[in-house]
This record gives C-alpha cells, sequence and structure tokens, in this order.
C-alpha cells in the first residue's frame, strides 16, 4: 500500500543516478551486497525506485563524504527513523551543495560520475584509473574514484588493494624517473585526506590496552601506519597516531604519560629503519627497564619487505607484518581479548 507521494514507485534507476550523483552499479551492488534498498519491478524487470529510496541514496552518499564506510552508513541508516532521515536531508543538501565550499575547503567527496560501459569496475581498473587520474593531477578524478571504491568495497581492499598498489607504483615511478617527488606528494596528500576522514568517522575506543603507531625520526611517509591505525580501530582497538617524524626524546615523555602497551613504528626507507634502531629502539628498551617492563615494541613498513635484512637489528622485537591485515591478527595474538 502506497502512504504517501514518498512511496510511488516511478524512478528509474538512471533518474536516481543522475539526481543522487551514485553510479548505477554501485546502486546495484548496495542492493545485492547490503541489502538498502529494494525497489519494485515492472513488468519488464525495470527497477523502479521511490522518492524516499533518493532521500536514504542521498543520505547514504553524505555518510561517505563523511568518511564511513558503506557497510556502517547502510547499518546506521537501520537505527534512523523516517522522520529523522527526511527532516535531516533538507538541511545537508543546503549546506553541502554539490561543488560547494564550505569553511573555505573543499568537500571531501565531489559526485561520482556514471561509468560509461554502465559496469561495476574491477579492483585492477579502479587502480589503473586512479593511478592516471594522480599522474595527471586530476584531484576531481581522484576523488571520484576513491569515492566509488569506498561505495564498492569494504575499507580494507580500498586500503591494501586499491590505495597502497597505486602509491608504490607512483614510488616506483619516481624512482626509475617517469614522475616527480610534486606527483607523489600529490596523490599522498588526497589519500591521507581520504583516509583520516575514514578515522575521524569511527567511534573512540576508550577501554582497552592502550596502543601507539608512529612513524620514526625523520620519516614522513605515513599512508601505511595511517592505515594500520584505521584497521585497529575498526576492529575496535584502542589506537592514538603519533603522526610523523616522532622523535625520541618527545616519544619517552609520552610514553610515561600514556602508560601504551604495545608501541608500532613504521619505517618506509631504509634510512628511517635505521633511526629506529639508533634511536627509537635504545629509548623504547630504556622505558622498559626503568619504567614499563610489558610494554611491547613493534615495527614494520616498507623498508622491512624491500630490505629484509634490516629485521636482524630488531632482534627480541615484534616485527608487525606485510600490511594492515596481518598487523590486527598480530595484535590479537599478543593482546587476546
Amino acid at each position: 500500500m502506497i502512504e504517501s507521494a514518498l512511496d510511488f514507485p516511478v524512478y528509474s534507476i538512471k533518474a536516481v543516478a543522475h539526481m543522487a550523483g551514485i553510479t548505477e552499479p554501485t546502486l546495484r551492488a548496495w542492493e545485492k551486497r547490503y541489502n538498502i534498498l529494494a525497489p519494485q519491478r515492472t513488468e519488464s524487470g525495470h527497477r523502479r525506485y521511490t522518492k524516499r529510496d533518493i532521500y536514504r541514496i542521498i543520505w547514504l552518499k553524505h555518510r561517505l563524504e563523511e568518511g564511513m564506510s558503506i557497510s556502517q552508513a547502510s547499518t546506521l541508516l537501520l537505527t534512523q527513523s523516517e522522520t529523522n532521515l527526511l527532516d535531516s536531508l533538507p538541511l545537508e543538501l543546503k549546506t553541502t551543495p554539490k561543488g560547494r565550499k564550505t569553511n573555505g575547503r573543499r568537500s571531501p567527496n565531489a559526485a561520482i560520475e556514471a561509468t560509461q560501459n554502465n559496469e561495476v569496475r574491477s579492483l585492477a581498473v579502479l587502480i589503473q584509473e586512479l593511478l592516471k587520474s594522480f599522474l595527471d593531477f586530476d584531484e576531481l578524478r581522484a576523488d571520484q574514484l576513491i569515492a566509488e571504491a569506498i561505495g564498492l568495497y569494504s575499507p580494507e581492499a580500498v586500503c591494501i588493494d586499491i590505495i597502497q598498489p597505486v602509491l608504490i607504483e607512483i614510488g616506483q615511478l619516481w624512482m626509475l624517473n617517469e614522475t616527480t617527488v610534486a606527483t607523489e606528494h600529490f596523490a599522498s596528500n588526497i589519500c591521507r585526506t581520504r583516509l583520516n576522514s575514514m578515522l575521524d568517522s569511527l567511534p573512540i575506543v576508550k577501554d582497552g590496552p592502550l596502543l601507539l603507531t608512529a612513524c620514526g625520526p625523520y620519516e614522513f611517509h605515513e599512508i601505511g601506519i595511517i592505515i594500520t591505525t584505521l584497521f585497529l580501530r575498526r576492529h575496535g582497538r584502542r589506537v592514538i597516531h603519533l603522526g610523523q617524524n616522532v622523535p625520541a626524546v618527545d616519544l619517552e615523555k609520552d610514553l610515561r604519560r600514556l602508560k601504551p602497551t604495545l608501541v608500532i613504528f613504521s619505517a618506509a626507507r631504509t634510512e628511517s629503519a635505521l633511526m629506529l634502531n639508533q634511536e627509537i629502539k635504545p629509548t623504547i628498551e630504556q622505558v622498559r627497564a626503568n619504567f614499563l617492563p610489558e610494554l611491547i615494541f613493534a615495527y614494520g613498513g616498507r623498508a622491512f619487505i624491500e630490505e629484509p635484512t634490516l629485521h636482524t637489528l630488531f632482534a627480541g622485537h615484534t616485527y608487525f607484518g606485510d600490511d594492515a591485515r596481518q598487523s590486527v591478527a598480530l595484535v590479537d595474538q599478543l593482546l587476546p581479548r
């Protein structure tokens, strides 16, 4: 029974995609994987959406723009009353219209363009297109592709199977003198903004053992450790990210004040790994000896993947795996709940 004009199933998937700024394949994926939508069908099998469906889709899109994963947003949608959902929508549309800047900052997500072939892009295709957008310095396109990936795949897949391979490829192109350091910085900054938005969308965990993540002295490549932080927080862990270029003198003060159970340091370059050994490791060992005997020191990062002999410098300490998925599993082994 149709309760109001909001419930008339009159909109085609093409019309809904155009109005909401979401690709048709994304809508189909949401319907299939998350049971968010249940459009009615015509006699010929074509989908027909209601105005209420459109409001839900736009609400979901705004949550993705705020950094939520589609699984988080779809779960939250189920807790929203129709009144709250519809009442909140007009204000959102007025305050964050397409293309408008808020507080001098660009919206974290541009509208997603429909794909020409009307198919869901595979991970491989998204990787190639995102790489091209970075090499072309096409910020709008890069934002669209990352937003599309977030709408289709899990945050873990987006981070490990899309963002990291693209950034590694750009780094390799730079080493071959086939691109510039500016390209690497451009790509990293866009990805960092997206990852931080995803982190900000997660609830702060207040209970349980405290974990610290950081880059060591003179290490500014932090995408990998941000991803690890994101995965750990999504896994319900209490974790604080200390950021780039953390010096040993400040670390000792922070360890004494925060009293963490586990500290994870990342090194993307050989030089950074050597600095971890020379400055961070002795500091942590001193804190363990004098103040926090149970403190666990873990290390990881691209440097240890590309140069395995570096592991010998950290004998007796914990290697945190080749990627963030392994890091989460290792935390569960070290700190079972």
